[in-house]
C-alpha cells in the first residue's frame, strides 16, 4: 500500500515540539492554567520523549550513530 498515510510522523514531530518547549521553558504552572489531567498527560510525555530518544537518537532517519534503531540496519 504505497502512499498510505497514518500521521505517525508528525505525532512525533508534534509530540517532540511539546518536549521542547517544556524543556526550554518549563511548565511550572500548567496544572493552574489547566488541569492536573493535563499536566500529568505532557509530564508523561516528556517522560515517554526521554525514553524514546534513549533508544534511537535520530528516529525515522538512517545514521551510524549510537543507539541505533530498527531503520538503522542495513539490508
Amino acid at each position: 500500500m504505497a502512499g498510505s498515510r497514518t500521521g505517525t510522523s508528525t505525532i512525533y514531530h508534534l509530540a517532540r515540539k511539546i518536549c521542547k518547549m517544556v524543556n526550554l521553558y518549563g511548565a511550572g504552572d500548567l496544572s493552574s492554567r489547566t488541569s492536573a489531567e493535563f499536566a500529568a498527560a505532557v509530564t508523561a510525555l516528556v517522560a515517554a520523549c526521554a525514553a524514546f530518544e534513549a533508544l534511537d537518537n535520530f528516529p525515522f532517519q538512517i545514521d551510524r550513530i549510537a543507539p541505533d534503531g530498527p531503520e538503522d540496519s542495513l539490508p
